[in-house]
C-alpha cells in the first residue's frame, strides 16, 4: 500500500509539469500503479487489515547511533510477524509465541530517525501493517556526560572569582558555569576559565555581542573568530552562548554565527536559550509556542534545546510551565536531541522566595520530563534580584544550602535519568486537561495494577539501559501527596539516597514529600 501511495504521488507530481519527453515515464508509472492496485485487491484479507491487532509497549523507541533497541509486540490473536526497516537499519524478529515477541533493531552510524514496518498475518491470512518510529540519540560534544549536569547561570564578578567560591560550586554539585565573555575589560573571563579548569567546572562562554557583530557582517567582522579561537585554548570551555530569549527575527543571523562557531570549534555546542510559552506572539515572532520552538530547532540545527520559565508566583504555580515542558519535550523527541530546563533560585518581582521544596519541585519535574541539565537562575545576584545563593558582596544565603541538598539528592538518583528515554508523560487530577494526557490503567505495565494519587500528580515512564521506571511527582511544594500503588509482583522503590527498597505484591501506601518524587523500578 505504501508503494501505491508513493507511485500515486509521483504520477501527480510529474503530471503537473509534464513535457513530451515524460510520456514514456508516465505510461510506465501508471501501469505499475494499476498493477499494484489489482494485486492488493486480490490479496487475502485485504479488506480487513486490522485482524491481528498488533500493539507495542511504547509509542516510540530510542536508540544510540550504532546501538540496538528491543521493540516488544503483542497481537490479539495467533499471527506470524515480520519486520522491515529503512535502508542501513538492521531488524530481526524473535517470536516468543504466536502472540508475543521482540523486534531487535540496530541503527546505522550516523543515523536519522527510522521507520520500522511491522507486518502480522493471522492464521486466516488476514494481515495488518503497523509503523513504529525509532529516534536516534545524538551525542552532544564536550557537554555530553553520563550525569545530569547542574548549571549555575550568571557566574561571578572578578572580585568573586576566587578559589573559595569555585570550591563552593563543587560542594554544591554544580558542574557547569556561565562566564560572561563579552564584558571586557570589566570581566577577566580568562581568569574564570583557569579557575574553572582547576576545580573541574565546565564553562559556557557567553559571547552574544561577538556573535551579533559577526551575524550582521560575517565577511568583515573577525571578533567572533578571534574570541572562539582563543577560548578553545582553555580546557574548561565546553560551549558558547550567543543569545538569550531571541525572537524568530534573529534566527537566521544566529544560525550563521552558530555554524561559524562549529566550523572553528568542532564538538563545542552553541547555546541559544529560548523564551517560555508565556511570552507574547510579538516577543516570540511566532503564532504559537510550538511553532517558535520548532522553528529555532530546525533553522539553527540545535544540538540541544534550552528554555527558561520561572513558574512559582505569590499567587500560585503557573500552568503555562507545563505547556512549555510539553512542547519542548515533544520537539526534543521529534528531533532526537536533549533539552535543558531552569530552576528559579532567586527572589525577583512577584515570585516567591526559593526553598528546598520549591527547588525540588522544579528540578524533579524537569527530570521527569527528561531534562538532561538543571540550570539555576540566578547563581549570583544580579539586577532585579535581592536573594540568591551568592550575593554581590560575596555572602551566601540559605538558598545555597537548599541547592546543595537538592543536587546531592539529584546525583544520588541520576542513574535513572541521565541519557534516559522518557517515553510517556501522563498527569493525574482535575488539572490534567491543562497539562497533557490523563493517566489511565491502559498506561500501566503488567507489574502495576493501579496508581491512585490523593491529589494532582505527574507520572512519567522512563527507560534507561534496559531498566524501566515509573516516576510519580508531587505537583505542589505546599503539601505532601499520598499515593496508593497496587503491585502484581515484586518491584523496587528508590529513595533520595539512591537506596532500593523491595516492594511485595499488593496495595502499598506511600507519602511523597512536598515537591518530591517516588521512583518505582519495575523492570
Amino acid at each position: 500500500m505504501k508503494k501505491i501511495l508513493a507511485l500515486s504521488f509521483c504520477f501527480a507530481l510529474i503530471l503537473s509539469s509534464c513535457t513530451k519527453d515524460d510520456e514514456a515515464l508516465l505510461t510506465q508509472l501508471q501501469s505499475q500503479k494499476e498493477e499494484l492496485e489489482n494485486t492488493v485487491k486480490e490479496m487475502p484479507g485485504a479488506a480487513d487489515t486490522k485482524a491481528s491487532g498488533i500493539s507495542f509497549d511504547k509509542d516510540y523507541y530510542w536508540v544510540d547511533a550504532a546501538g540496538s533497541v528491543t521493540i516488544h509486540y503483542t497481537t490479539l490473536q495467533s499471527a506470524d510477524v515480520t519486520a522491515a526497516a529503512d535502508e542501513g537499519w538492521n531488524v530481526t524478529v524473535s517470536a516468543k509465541s504466536k502472540t508475543v515477541g521482540d523486534i531487535i533493531v540496530t541503527a546505522p552510524d550516523p543515523a536519522s530517525p527510522g521507520i520500522i514496518t511491522v507486518k502480522a498475518v493471522d492464521d486466516n491470512g488476514n494481515s495488518e501493517d503497523s509503523l513504529v518510529q525509532v529516534f536516534v540519540r545524538k551525542p552532544y560534544g564536550n557537554v555530553a556526560s553520563p550525569v545530569i549536569d547542574v548549571h549555575a547561570y550568571f557566574g561571578f564578578s572578578d572580585a568573586l572569582a576566587t578559589p573559595e567560591n569555585f570550591q563552593k560550586l563543587v560542594e554544591a554539585g554544580v558542574t557547569m558555569l556561565t562566564v560572561e565573555g563579552d564584558w571586557e575589560p570589566w570581566l577577566d573571563w580568562r581568569k574564570h576559565c583557569r579557575l574553572a579548569e582547576e576545580y573541574g567546572i565546565k564553562v559556557i562562554l557567553f559571547i552574544s555581542g561577538s556573535a551579533g557583530n559577526y551575524s550582521s557582517d560575517p565577511a568583515n567582522d573577525k571578533t567572533l573568530e578571534n574570541k572562539v579561537l582563543e577560548a578553545i585554548q582553555y580546557p574548561a570551555v565546553a560551549a558558547f552562548q550567543i543569545a538569550d530569549e531571541p525572537s524568530t527575527v534573529q534566527a537566521y543571523r544566529l544560525a550563521i554565527a552558530k555554524q561559524r562557531i562549529e566550523e572553528l570549534a568542532p564538538g563545542y555546542p552553541v547555546y541559544i536559550n529560548l523564551h517560555p510559552s508565556t511570552v507574547s506572539q510579538d516577543g516570540m515572532g511566532a503564532l504559537t509556542y510550538e511553532s517558535y520552538v520548532e522553528y529555532y530547532t530546525r533553522i539553527c540545527n540545535f544540538t540541544f534545546i534550552t528554555f527558561d520559565q520561572y513558574p512559582l508566583w505569590k499567587w500560585g504555580i503557573e500552568d503555562a510551565w507545563y505547556t512549555s515542558l510539553n512542547v519542548v519535550y515533544k520537539i526534543a523527541h521529534k528531533y532526537g536531541i536533549p533539552f535543558w530546563a531552569f530552576i528559579q533560585s532567586c527572589r525577583e518581582y512577584s515570585r516567591i522566595d526559593p526553598t528546598l521544596e520549591t527547588i525540588r519541585l522544579q528540578g524533579n519535574v524537569n527530570l521527569a520530563y527528561g531534562a538532561q541539565c538543571n540550570q539555576y537562575f540566578v547563581w549570583k545576584s544580579t539586577s532585579g534580584t535581592d536573594y540568591a545563593p551568592i550575593m554581590d558582596d560575596g555572602t551566601y544565603k540559605p538558598v545555597y544550602d537548599d541547592c546543595k541538598e537538592y543536587d546531592r539528592e539529584l546525583h544520588n538518583r541520576e542513574f535513572v535519568f541521565a541519557r534516559s528515554d522518557v517515553y510517556k508523560v501522563r498527569h493525574y487530577g482535575n488539572d490534567y486537561y491543562m497539562h497533557g494526557a490523563c493517566l489511565t490503567k491502559d498506561d500501566l505495565p503488567e507489574a502495576i495494577e493501579d496508581i491512585t494519587p490523593g491529589n494532582s500528580a505527574l507520572i512519567t515512564f522512563v527507560g534507561n539501559s534496559g531498566n524501566e521506571y515509573i516516576v510519580i511527582c508531587n505537583k505542589t511544594y505546599l503539601e505532601k501527596l499520598p499515593v496508593e500503588v497496587t503491585f502484581t509482583r515484586n518491584v523496587y522503590t528508590i529513595d533520595r539516597e539512591g537506596e532500593f527498597t523491595e516492594q511485595q505484591p499488593g496495595k502499598v501506601s506511600f507519602t511523597i514529600d512536598e515537591g518530591d518524587m517516588l521512583i518505582i523500578k519495575w523492570k
